[in-house]
């Protein structure tokens, strides 16, 4: 197993309801296990979200075309691409009732914080790797992104 692997199983296994989960793959295992300490009453508060299950069947999505008269094709090639580093939860605003990091147009600086990238209950700043413009989120606030996924596309300034 792969680190890509064992942090999406941690990751599912935290947003899950199980209690235990062993998983032996070629020779490589792997365990996790939830402290049984307390009672549920302590751990759970009442107005909490109930677990999902560790099972999830998602239908199958389509992927849309890119628009192509927001950007055109040529263009596509000068862009900087800012790719998630891991596997994680995108959010574009540091909290629910806050403006977004940033938005589409806008002019960045070298190490500003685009986003937040929530994997294992840790958020993680995904910064600008240069100065420049914002010309497209690729991204919705909430959306499972996967590890190497585009999440914007920056014009060098």
């Amino acid at each position: 197993m792969d680190l890509k692997e064992i942090l999406l199983l941690l990751e599912r296994f935290q947003d899950s309801d199980l209690t235990q989960l062993k998983v032996q793959l070629s020779g490589d295992l792997f365990e996790a296990k939830r402290g049984q300490d307390l009672p549920d009453a302590v751990h759970m508060k009442q107005d909490a979200a109930p677990k999902r299950p560790f099972v999830r069947n998602q239908p199958e999505t389509k992927v849309e075309k890119e628009d192509s008269s927001i950007l055109p094709e040529e263009s596509l090639e000068e862009l900087i691409q800012v790719n998630a580093p891991l596997v994680g939860t995108f959010y574009a605003r540091p909290g629910e009732d806050e403006d977004p990091f940033v938005n589409l147009g806008d002019t960045v600086k070298k190490g500003q914080v685009l986003c937040i990238l929530e994997a294992m209950k840790v958020m993680n700043e995904i910064k600008s790797p240069c100065d420049g413009k914002i010309r497209k989120i690729l991204m919705k606030d909430g959306e499972a992104v996967d590890f190497g996924k585009t999440m914007f596309l920056l014009e060098e300034a």
